[in-house]
């Protein structure tokens, strides 16, 4: 007879199954709920707790658990909302009777406002000037982070046969499998053909041959870590004294958009955001623009 572990696994891995098949989730969001759910199921099994008898009591220990085990807000609402995914399905397909996270409440969110970069401090790191193909690499790296808004494993994805110089934009392969355009400065453009011709000789033809625009010495996609320790490197030599990841350059992007009076719509295209109020986190706009704003708006604060 299977053991508590072994049904409650193979409750998991059916699910895993149904979102992969039947929704057709993303490979990434599979994995995503395949270790969101691990964490419940272990916690079952160490209670020899069947995972279709789980009780509004045992929902709440483990919610409990996760507010004690130093996980930030963001983490543990993922994690809650992938257990309420799981129960939910399993009400519809008659495996359980209720729903035992139903009462179990998200955890409110603070909402903090991204680190964003100055356009000065954006000009000290794109406005560098290669001294060989490894600066060209990483200006280039920091080139297209900023005039696209590129999250980093889209950046990371970015192939050869997807940039078309002549309209100056890149087909990037975004969250949820989605398409979208990102767009190129005539600069940017000339950096990566430049880019492109240096690489064969530093690398041989046969690496160099791979469709991967950022690649590493085996002419595999560029890892996210090799990314971060670049920019870590920058951040010391430019002497830049906050936050400096992609992120924030993705952050950078659509704020200076914002203060340049592009429409939120228009940024959460370019973001790709399935959500505006996702988006909406960027309209906390400077004072300069407000200032701006309320002087060519407001019939007493306009200038004479």
């Amino acid at each position: 007879m299977a053991s508590v572990g072994e049904l409650n696994r193979e409750a998991v891995d059916q699910y895993l199954d149904y979102i992969a098949s039947v929704r057709l989730l993303s490979s990434k969001t599979v994995r995503s709920y395949e270790n969101d759910l691990r964490k419940l199921e272990l916690f079952l099994n160490e209670r020899s707790i069947p995972i279709y008898e789980i009780t509004h009591e045992d929902a709440r220990r483990f919610a409990a658990s996760l507010m004690t085990g130093a996980y930030k807000e963001t983490s543990i609402n993922r994690f809650l909302a992938a257990a309420r995914g799981f129960y939910r399905h399993a009400y519809i397909m008659e495996k359980c009777t209720y729903d035992p996270f139903e009462r179990i409440s998200s955890q409110k969110r603070g909402r903090r406002l991204p680190s964003v970069l100055t356009l000065e401090e954006v000009r000290s790191v794109i406005n560098q000037i290669p001294t060989d193909f490894i600066s060209l690499r990483d200006i280039l790296m920091f080139n297209i982070f900023y005039c696209t808004g590129c999250r980093l494993s889209e950046l990371l994805d970015i192939r050869t046969d997807t940039i078309e110089y002549d309209q100056k934009r890149i087909l990037v392969h975004g969250k949820g499998d989605k398409d979208r355009y990102v767009f190129l400065t005539e600069t940017v453009v000339t950096m990566i053909h430049r880019y492109l011709e240096q690489r064969s000789s530093f690398y041989g033809y046969s690496i160099a041959s791979s469709k991967l625009l950022f690649i590493n010495h085996f002419g595999k996609r560029l890892s996210p870590s090799s990314v971060h320790s670049i920019f870590r490197k920058y951040q010391l030599k430019l002497g830049i004294n906050k936050r400096f990841t992609p992120h924030v350059f993705r952050h950078s992007f659509a704020t200076h958009m914002l203060d340049n009076d592009s429409g939120i719509r228009v940024v959460q295209e370019l973001l790709g955001h399935a959500s505006i109020s996702t988006t909406q986190i960027y309209s906390h706009v400077s004072n300069e623009r407000l200032k701006r704003v309320y002087e060519s708006c407001h019939p007493h604060g306009r200038k004479k």
